[in-house]
């Protein structure tokens, strides 16, 4: 699904996707898969909430804010 959407697998990762909208870096957009939670990573904070709108209206979602820990991680 999230390849319709302009996203790549990242070879590095498979539960990476990365998209690159318009020129350098600040059209750039990575989103980690885990089970059910995403990671965003964007840019600017304009394309972070066009993001998570546009997840919310496919899907059911909750926004827990910026992460402090993924996965067993400490996020610092």
């Amino acid at each position: 699904m999230i390849w319709k959407h302009g996203f790549k697998c990242m070879h590095s990762d498979p539960c990476a996707y990365i998209r690159h909208e318009g020129n350098g870096c600040s059209g750039f957009t990575i989103i980690m898969v885990w089970v059910d939670d995403l990671l965003l990573f964007m840019m600017s904070d304009t394309l972070m909430e066009k993001m998570k709108q546009n997840i919310s209206t496919k899907w059911e979602t909750t926004d827990l804010g910026e992460p402090s820990k993924i996965i067993g991680i400490k996020i610092t």
